[in-house]
C-alpha cells in the first residue's frame, strides 16, 4: 500500500511538472508633446514617440514530450485620451505550438517584411521620424496568418507566413512572406520577400544589416516595392551612440520612384534612461519632398501637412515606461 501511495505521488508530481505554465502581463506607456510644421504648425500630445503604447498578455505551457503551447495577445492604447483600439487585440493575437520541429503560430501579427524594416530602423519604423514615413506601399499586420519558424540552427533563423485571404482579393488579404537571417552578438544580416494580394499583387523585398561595436551601432536597410505601374525604393542608414546613461540616435532615409514619390528623411534624437524601464527622450525630424510628393512626419494632418514638394518638420519631448 505504501509503495502504491508513493508511486501515485510521483505520477501526480510528473504530471504537474509537465503542465507547468506561466502568464505575463506587459506593456508600454509612451506619451510625447509634439510640434509639427507643414503648411502651418500644429501642436499635439501623442501616444507613440519611441514605441507604440500597448497592453499585452503572453503565456506558455509545458505540455510534455518536448512540446510547448503559448499565446500572445496585445492591444494598442492611447494614453493621451484614455482610449484603446476599436479592434482591441489588433496589434497581435496568436496561439503557438513549439518543439524540436520549430514553431507553428496562428493568428494576427506583423508580416516578416515589416518586422525586418522596423528592426533595422533606429527609430523603430513607426515613430515620428521612422523610415515608414516615406513608404506608401507597405503592408503591416496580417489577419488569418499561418506562420512557421525554424528551430534553433546556431546563428541562423528563418520563417514563412501564409494568409489565405478568405475571399479577400485585395492586398490586405492573401499573402505569402518569408524571411531568413544570420545573427550574432555583433553582426545581424537579414532578407525578406513577400507578395500581397491575389489581383494586382504588391511585391516587397527587403534587406537589412547591422553591426554592434559596443557603445556604437550601425544599421541599414534597403526595401523595394512594386505594384502594377507603381514602384518605390527606400534606403535607410542609422546609428546609435551611447553617452553615459543616454543614447544619441541618428538616421537618414531616401525614397525614390515616380516623381510624386521622392523624399529625403533626416532625424536625430536623444534617449536618457532614468531606470531600466523609464526613458526620457527628444527627437527632431525633417522630410524634404521632391516634385509633387507629400510625405509627412507621423501625426501630421490638416494644417501640418506639407504642400506638394514641400517640407515636413517636427520635434518632440516625451517619456516612455515599460512594464
Amino acid at each position: 500500500m505504501k509503495k502504491t501511495v508513493v508511486a501515485l505521488a510521483a505520477l501526480l508530481g510528473s504530471v504537474g511538472a509537465m503542465a507547468q505554465s506561466s502568464v505575463t502581463v506587459f506593456g508600454v506607456i509612451d506619451v510625447a508633446a509634439r510640434d509639427l510644421k507643414g503648411a502651418n504648425s500644429v501642436k499635439q500630445l501623442v501616444n507613440e514617440g519611441r514605441a507604440a503604447s500597448r497592453l499585452g498578455f503572453r503565456g506558455v505551457e509545458d505540455i510534455g514530450g518536448g512540446l510547448k503551447a503559448s499565446f500572445h495577445i496585445e492591444a494598442g492604447l492611447a494614453p493621451d485620451t484614455g482610449s484603446a483600439d476599436a479592434a482591441f487585440w489588433q496589434r497581435r493575437s496568436t496561439v503557438s505550438l513549439s518543439g524540436d520541429f520549430g514553431e507553428v503560430r496562428l493568428g494576427r501579427q506583423k508580416a516578416a517584411t515589416r518586422t525586418l524594416i522596423d528592426e533595422f530602423d533606429v527609430f523603430g519604423g513607426n515613430a515620428m521620424s521612422g523610415i515608414n514615413r516615406i513608404i506608401f506601399l507597405d503592408r503591416n499586420r496580417m489577419d488569418n496568418q499561418v506562420a512557421y519558424y525554424l528551430p534553433k540552427l546556431g546563428d541562423f533563423y528563418g520563417n514563412v507566413e501564409v494568409t489565405a485571404g478568405e475571399g479577400n482579393t485585395t492586398t490586405s488579404g492573401k499573402s505569402t512572406v518569408g524571411r531568413a537571417g544570420y545573427k550574432t552578438k555583433q553582426l545581424h544580416l537579414s532578407a525578406a520577400y513577400g507578395q500581397f494580394g491575389a489581383l494586382n499583387k504588391l511585391k516587397l523585398s527587403a534587406l537589412g544589416a547591422s553591426y554592434d561595436f559596443g557603445d556604437f551601432q550601425l544599421l541599414s536597410s534597403y526595401s523595394q516595392y512594386k505594384q502594377g505601374t507603381a514602384s518605390l525604393k527606400v534606403t535607410n542608414l542609422g546609428a546609435t551612440v551611447k553617452v553615459g546613461s543616454g543614447k544619441v540616435l541618428a538616421s537618414y532615409g531616401r525614397a525614390t520612384g515616380a516623381s510624386n514619390r521622392e523624399a529625403n528623411l533626416l532625424a536625430v534624437g536623444y534617449d536618457y534612461s532614468l531606470s531600466k524601464r523609464t526613458t526620457l527622450y527628444t527627437t527632431f525630424g525633417s522630410i524634404d519632398n521632391k516634385g509633387t510628393s507629400t510625405f509627412a512626419l507621423a501625426g501630421a494632418a490638416g494644417a501640418s501637412l506639407p504642400t506638394a514638394g514641400g517640407k515636413s518638420r517636427g520635434y518632440e519631448f516625451g517619456v516612455r515606461h515599460n512594464f
